[in-house]
């Protein structure tokens, strides 16, 4: 699979590895060129062959038309099949990792009660059975990957028993059975074996669960073995091989009877055919996902997947039982709710520092900032050594906190401090953005009055009929600015 980034288009355009552009191109430039030599020799010659052989009426010709559809027809039906199997090959595999991984989870949770009086025989079991499911898993992934399919790395498969591999070996190259179906049969004994002896603590009904996602993880592999087993159909492929070969023949001759010009000509030859023969190959990359094309899946990426979650099960935190703190956890649901409120503003407030200050650090304004923090800091420092109860932003007041164990203090549970040392410099700014509108408030208030007293001298002056009075108050008129300067204010953290 190849991974790769659509940032950037032209680098993605120009990217060869996986592509089928190359090969489109072995069809459509020879396509463009018999164009161009058509058209440069009916010029050259002076022959009309164009209307001896009636290629003139081609733009009139409905079977044509009718041909070129059956092959787009064709093009979109293999696409869409094609990308069916191909996401459909990528879910099998998913759910067959899943699967099994569950089942040898569950397998090792079911040993945790022996593991104190028996413990040489819990680990042979775990080691046991996670060196066999990785081996289970790489074979089925080498199996539906085909003859040229990459090595899988398993488990420490020379860490089994030379009983163990000696079976293996017999069932695969003498008897030749499915190596698969065999592991999956060892590790379905196994398993049966150990809840016999007492290494499984388990209920055999409970049990079952293992069994039947071991089966649904080998149906998965089956289902995954159709779709790289079964190909597309040949009628269809060799319908459109042909038709795609006549598009590429006729192509040229009808449009350089219909088109005089070259370069339009050899243009409307190449695209068509390109973009055609890129489809058809699209179709051929995605049909079988399984392999090692470029454009296949990365089944060894799969594996090392797989061997990842296996080894997590034999680390020595595999029976790592999860607690909770003796000072921090709350028990009472309304005290969660409350919890889960502050955690949640803890984010808005992150947010709303970043635009407080970008707005707050571009205006004239008092550092009003400064003032609010000096006098927002208390004897032991800033507002963070405040209690609790005391605090409240966004009409939610934090109650106080009932500790599950006695002598839990309250800002050990819910007083971090990213999260005053926030509301700290929130409240800074939110000061500064005060004064800052407080200042506009008082510019408005000038420019209304002073609006208010034009408005006076406007009707005083209709009264009197003096037509020179606008002209004696033009100083006072000039005076007047309604300006308001909305920089100061920043409006999304007012809002």
């Amino acid at each position: 699979m190849i991974e790769y980034s659509e940032a950037w288009l032209i680098l993605t355009l120009l990217r060869w590895k996986g592509s089928v552009f190359p090969r489109s191109c072995y069809f459509a430039i020879p396509a463009a060129v018999l164009t161009a030599v058509l058209v440069k020799a009916e010029e050259t010659a002076r022959v009309q062959f164009r209307e001896e052989l009636g290629l003139l009426d081609a733009n009139r010709s409905q079977l044509w038309i009718i041909s070129v559809g059956v092959l787009h027809a064709l093009l979109i039906f293999r696409i869409n099949r094609a990308m069916e199997r191909f996401w459909e090959g990528t879910g099998l595999l998913h759910q067959m990792r899943g699967e099994w991984f569950d089942a040898v989870s569950c397998c090792v949770t079911f040993t945790r009660g022996s593991i104190a009086t028996r413990y040489e025989d819990t680990m042979k079991f775990r080691h046991t059975i996670v060196r066999l499911m990785s081996l289970c898993h790489g074979s089925a992934l080498e199996e539906i990957g085909g003859e040229d399919s990459d090595f899988c790395e398993t488990i420490d498969a020379a860490g089994l028993s030379d009983l163990t591999q000696h079976h293996l070996t017999e069932c695969a190259e003498v008897l030749h059975f499915n190596r698969v179906e065999v592991l999956l049969h060892m590790i379905q004994s196994l398993i049966t074996h150990n809840l016999d002896n007492g290494v499984l603590k388990v209920q055999p009904p409970i049990l079952s669960r293992v069994y039947q996602t071991l089966s649904r993880g080998f149906v998965n592999l089956l289902n995954a073995k159709k779709i790289a087993d079964t190909r597309f159909p040949f009628p269809f492929s060799q319908l459109i091989s042909g038709l795609l070969l006549v598009h590429v023949v006729m192509l040229p001759i009808l449009l350089s009877a219909v088109i005089a010009e070259v370069w339009l000509a050899t243009t409307l030859t190449f695209i068509p055919i390109f973009s055609m023969c890129c489809l058809n190959y699209i179709g051929v990359e995605l049909e079988n996902p399984f392999g090692r094309d470029d454009n296949d899946l990365p089944l060894k990426h799969f594996q090392a997947e797989m061997n990842n979650c296996l080894l997590m099960l034999l680390h020595h935190s595999a029976d790592f039982m999860a607690g909770v703190s003796k000072q921090r956890c709350i028990v009472d649901i309304h005290d969660i709710r409350e919890a889960m409120r502050v955690t949640s503003m803890e984010s808005w407030l992150q947010e709303t520092i970043a635009k407080a200050e970008a707005a707050t650090s571009s205006t004239d304004a008092p550092k009003g900032s400064e003032v609010l923090h000096q006098d927002s800091v208390t004897d032991s420092g800033t507002i963070s050594d405040l209690e609790v109860d005391d605090f409240s932003a966004g009409g939610h007041v934090i109650e106080k906190v009932h500790p599950i164990f006695p002598g839990a203090r309250r800002d050990e549970k819910l007083q971090s401090t990213t999260l005053l040392q926030g509301i700290d410099q929130v409240v800074a700014a939110l000061m500064g953005i005060r004064q800052a509108i407080e200042v506009q408030v008082e510019d408005l208030g000038q420019s209304i009055e002073t609006f208010a007293a034009l408005a006076v001298n406007l009707r005083k002056g209709r009264d009197m009929g003096d037509d020179n009075f606008l002209e004696d108050d033009e100083s006072h008129d000039a005076g007047f600015t309604l300006a308001w300067d909305c920089s100061g204010i920043p409006h999304e953290a007012s809002g």
